[in-house]
């Protein structure tokens, strides 16, 4: 087989920072896929766009791949995780070198950890998950999978965020409040007390809006 080679899934804006992860880490990335016709035949951040999910299965068959996941849309980003794991292919987590992540806390697979951020002892974080630009994850907290805690925000000590949940910008959960699955915290909210599954959420302090999807 050929050598093995580390490419982003996703060449849009999330996956130029996730480019920027692999390169601060010193690791050798090849280029990018993409399933969007508009990013064929061009280069991101100096790299190529090899393709879309075809070329991915076409190269898993003749050589190792790792992917870092590079789409900021949960659903999406789960969805290529499992293509990625049904092609063979090895979905990589990784944390910028400017981000602190405690000896104890524990990292999914796919996770990537933007510079700044925090991921303080004994935190879970799940499978594919986004702790973005400057997030602060306290001690005993669990993200599940694939959820997207967004830039500044803040999960107080032992928390819980359910999986495919998106904290917005700025948003701080209190401590040992429980966040359901797939919900939308509003960028700026302040989550005083426990939010079910499948609902929007926003305001000081939050309140639920409206139901997801």
């Amino acid at each position: 087989m050929n050598s093995p080679i580390i490419v982003v899934f996703g060449a849009s804006g999330h996956g130029k920072v996730v480019c920027d992860i692999l390169r601060a880490l010193k690791l050798p990335v090849a280029g990018f896929i993409d399933g969007n016709s508009r990013f064929a035949g061009r280069e991101v951040m100096g790299l190529p766009v090899f393709g879309n999910e075809a070329w991915l299965a076409e190269r898993s068959r003749i050589s190792e791949v790792k992917v870092a996941l590079g789409i900021g849309d949960q659903k999406n980003r789960k969805a290529a995780a499992e293509k990625c794991n049904a092609m063979g292919a090895e979905v990589i987590s990784a944390a910028h070198p400017k981000a602190v992540v405690a000896p104890s806390a524990r990292l999914g697979e796919g996770t990537m950890i933007m510079a700044g951020a925090i991921v303080n002892p004994e935190a879970e974080i799940g499978r594919g998950v986004i702790i973005n630009t400057g997030a602060i994850i306290e001690h005993d907290v669990v993200i599940g999978d694939y959820s997207h805690i967004s830039p500044g925000a803040v999960t107080g000590g032992a928390a819980r965020v359910g999986s495919l949940t998106h904290i917005g910008l700025g948003a701080i959960v209190l401590p040992r409040v429980t966040i359901g699955n797939n919900v939308i915290i509003g960028a700026g909210a302040v989550v005083l007390h426990d939010v079910p599954d499948h609902v929007v959420a926003y305001g000081v302090p939050a309140e639920i809006r409206a139901k997801g999807n």
